[in-house]
């Protein structure tokens, strides 16, 4: 199990982003935090603290800029370095695709889907518990796994980064089992409806972002605003119905919806409690 050390706090308005080329570079093995209206720095080595300190010692004009950032991008990196950096991020993508094995391969549709969704009076009564969630991870041929899980790589790892793995389980399940909700509620006079996909947790990544994108700095959270706009479209379209002539089945728009919205909110709370945190220290 990997461990990280702290080893140098920042003010939260700090541009850090010269700093992180700078660690990438480097092939340090880093990540930035926010605690408490602060950013926070640790590293995977402590022996390569020493790198940290030649940053502030070495005049910036003088520093080399790499060419690309590793964290965000993921090239260059080993995978061990990738499992110690976004294990859960991973884990996402694999229980995606091993839910698309078993959708695909597995499932005898002439039952009823173990992994489908059910509300929790159901899943409790029946001791299936885990139907809340599962649906999440059902996909529905090559091109839906694949979409996801690129989504869940570019947009999962770096909130796992900027927010620690902790908030990142728990945006994941409230998201899912949030999408999940909303989907079956809008499959009216459907009862046994199959849904399923990481899409509904995808938009929830992307909600996240998007209000992390106005309160902070951290690069980590700085998408493209074309980013923003393609999938606040595609998410348009989807409700439009014009989507569902071009695909066999149909979109899960109340998935999507659902999970945007619990990302926004999980968001909102964060940034919401860090301000009154900044502001009780400043009181102080």
């Amino acid at each position: 199990m990997a461990s990280w050390f702290k080893v140098a706090e920042f003010p939260g308005e700090a541009q850090l982003e010269e700093l992180d080329r700078y660690l990438h570079g480097r092939q340090v093995s880093h990540r930035f935090t926010e605690e408490r209206g602060k950013q926070i720095l640790w590293l995977a080595d402590a022996s390569q603290l020493s790198i940290v300190k030649a940053y502030f010692e070495t005049p910036q004009v003088e520093i080399e800029e790499p060419a690309h950032n590793t964290a965000v991008q993921g090239a260059g990196l080993s995978f061990h370095q990738a499992v110690n950096l976004f294990p859960l991020t991973l884990l996402t993508i694999i229980l995606g695709l091993l839910g698309y094995l078993y959708q695909e391969y597995l499932f005898d549709a002439r039952y009823e889907n173990p992994l489908s969704f059910l509300p929790a009076p159901q899943a409790f009564e029946s001791g299936q518990v885990w139907r809340l969630l599962s649906p999440a991870f059902l996909h529905f041929g090559t091109l839906h796994i694949l979409f996801n899980g690129l989504w869940i790589w570019e947009l999962g790892r770096r909130i796992e980064i900027f927010t620690g793995k902790i908030n990142y389980l728990l945006l994941f399940l409230i998201s899912a089992i949030g999408a999940n909700y909303i989907q079956y509620f809008m499959s009216v006079g459907e009862r046994f409806v199959l849904f399923g996909g990481l899409s509904g947790v995808v938009y929830a990544y992307l909600g996240y972002l998007l209000v992390w994108h106005r309160f902070s700095n951290n690069p980590l959270v700085k998408l493209p605003a074309g980013v923003f706009i393609f999938m606040l479209l595609w998410l348009a379209l989807g409700f439009s119905g014009l989507i569902d002539f071009f695909i066999s089945g149909s979109i899960a728009n109340g998935a999507h919806l659902g999970g945007l919205l619990c990302g926004i909110a999980y968001a909102a709370i964060q940034v919401y409690w860090r301000s009154g945190s900044t502001h009780s220290k400043r009181e102080s």
